[in-house]
């Protein structure tokens, strides 16, 4: 009944479909129960006092927006959860619990424009703060949350701190904030966040390694960024504490990632995701101590010095790979039965990559293969021996040869249900 359309590099889902029937009816029922409306025009609005979720999918919707801002926070006092597409103008009642945002860039103003939502248990936008006045209004709107649990920046521009008056927030549970562009410095030394259970995009502060690291006995999800040795070893300090870690996310920037040795974190036999973004450091991966049982793993922006395929290939419980951005001239894959359980493998911005060596008996279960912004690589022969694969994605636009390797990749993978070639 339920199906999914999307998912994102490591195959977490990200959108799902079901009949347009189905929908309907779904539709008609949660309006019947005032579960949720969904108003695909502006007139559905009126003598809905009622209602206390709004969904907004109205293609008309910057034509009447005037319309909109004026009745939602006037007419319908009920309401808790708010749904937009986009927000220029102050449209949100006061006791909102709820509120998801994805198109909105602020002006300067905006935030006065808005009265104080202290009541706010989620909030998900996506907005740009950068010049001073911004940022005060900024730090003053988010600080005046009292109950906020769920706080969801991943995809806006923020460049200042976190209000401190957030990180006393008792309810905390979820901070994630751009990943890894971010600026914004995680929370004060010895603050006791025994709710928090995601804390991504922040980097480390600088006097976690003077005053100590804050207490996160929860942490299940965590992003971070370190540019020196110094806050690697905070940083270190930290993660020898979070025992309930799954997934982790390590920004580097002017250390050697050859440092890492996770072999005797808590975290290290049962952490699930681990992704390492180098800025174009160099690591050997048989010098980093690696957690055995990742089912996902992204390696981004690192230069190897040597086919890290070997090392990799020795996760046993290892699903989903992402290369991106990486310095690496070939590939092999040459063990039978090696990645015996890798469903999904995506090759991205490989510049100076040459070659991909599989031998038959490897990768025996990959379902899904992209391959984008490689153009030196030529088409491995091996792909015939992939039985199993469902999906292949293969960016040739960049490729002196592309029209030659399109006849070459569906030759090869005539058992493949599923090609796509970008040209």
């Amino acid at each position: 009944m339920i199906q999914p359309t999307r998912t994102d590099f490591a195959g977490y889902i990200l959108g799902c479909r079901i009949h347009d029937l189905l929908h309907g009816l779904a539709i008609q029922k949660a309006k019947e129960d005032n579960f949720l409306m969904v108003c695909s025009k502006v007139e559905e609005l009126q003598n809905c006092s009622h209602v206390r979720r709004l969904a907004i999918h109205d293609s008309n919707y910057e034509r009447d927006e005037d319309l909109y801002c004026k009745i939602i926070p006037n007419q319908i006092p009920s309401l808790r959860s708010l749904f937009a597409k986009q927000l220029t103008s102050p449209m949100v009642p006061q006791h909102l619990k709820v509120w998801s945002d994805f198109y909105w860039i602020s002006d300067t103003h905006v935030f006065k424009k808005i009265e104080r939502l202290s009541q706010l248990r989620y909030l998900e936008l996506t907005i740009q703060v950068k010049t001073t006045e911004e940022i005060r209004n900024f730090q003053e709107f988010i600080g005046g949350m009292r109950f906020l649990q769920t706080l969801d920046l991943q995809f806006s521009t923020i460049e200042c701190d976190l209000p401190e008056s957030l990180w006393h927030v008792k309810t905390l549970r979820n901070v994630i904030l751009p990943f890894p562009k971010s600026s914004t410095n995680g929370p004060a030394p010895s603050l006791n966040l025994i709710n928090l259970q995601t804390l991504r995009g922040v980097k480390c502060r600088e006097s976690w390694g003077e005053e100590g690291i804050p207490n996160l006995p929860n942490l299940k999800s965590f992003a971070i960024l370190a540019s020196n040795r110094s806050q690697w070893n905070a940083i270190a300090d930290l993660l020898y504490k979070l025992k309930n870690l799954i997934i982790l996310s390590i920004h580097v920037d002017g250390i050697s990632l050859n440092i890492i040795d996770m072999m005797n974190f808590p975290c290290y036999h049962h952490l699930q995701f681990l992704h390492l973004y180098g800025n174009g450091n160099k690591i050997n991966l048989d010098q980093c101590l690696l957690p055995i049982h990742l089912n996902r793993l992204v390696l981004e922006h690192l230069q190897f010095q040597k086919d890290p395929m070997p090392v990799i290939e020795k996760f046993e419980n290892l699903k989903f790979f992402w290369l991106k951005n990486c310095k690496i001239q070939q590939l092999c894959c040459l063990t039978t039965g090696c990645f015996g359980r890798l469903e999904s493998l995506t090759l991205e911005e490989l510049q100076e990559l040459e070659e991909w060596k599989i031998e038959d008996g490897a990768m025996p279960v990959l379902k899904t293969l992209v391959v984008i912004a490689c153009p030196r690589l030529h088409v491995p022969p091996g792909l015939q021996h992939l039985t199993v694969l469902q999906e292949l994605t293969w960016d040739a636009k960049n490729n002196e040869i592309s029209d030659v390797m399109e006849n070459e990749i569906r030759s090869i993978c005539k058992h493949v249900p599923a090609i796509k070639i970008i040209l």
